[in-house]
């Protein structure tokens, strides 16, 4: 998904965004497999595009409500996102828009969401660098919106 990000009332421009199953360890042991399995892309690609389907999106209340986002260890956006605290993803799906207001967080290197977004990016991404910034954003759904457009 890649909403827009709105910190500190100002656009700052597209996010990849995933979701995460709450248990996930399983999950990213088969995502860390097919990593390692192939250094083909296509088939990296294929593969990963497949088990996606047929069984990681299949039971959406597996999943935990934090969004997350891998960035550059370096990244001063990330830092900043994270020092702000609080921020705003605009999704725009058809005539559904949805703002979700977050809060946003460094993710531990060693824990289970950290590592399910990292080797999730690392399928579609075979140049990901090994030291990465993953990106909480927790939803707070009292102050966020949808609405309908004609």
């Amino acid at each position: 998904m890649q909403p827009e990000l709105e910190l500190a009332n100002q656009a700052v421009g597209p996010v990849n965004v995933q979701i995460v199953k709450r248990h996930s360890e399983e999950v990213t042991r088969e995502f860390r497999f097919m990593v390692r399995k192939t250094q083909d892309c296509q088939a990296r690609y294929e593969n990963a595009v497949r088990f996606l389907a047929e069984y990681y999106y299949q039971i959406p209340g597996e999943f935990d409500e934090e969004l997350t986002a891998v960035y550059a260890i370096d990244s001063g956006i990330a830092r900043q996102i994270v020092d702000v605290g609080q921020c705003i993803l605009h999704f725009d799906q058809g005539n559904q828009q949805y703002d979700l207001h977050c809060t946003a967080r460094f993710l531990d290197r060693q824990s289970a969401k950290y590592q399910a977004t990292y080797w999730h990016n690392h399928l579609f991404n075979p140049a990901m660098p090994g030291l990465v910034r993953v990106v909480g954003f927790t939803p707070d759904w009292g102050l966020s919106s949808a609405r309908t457009s004609a």
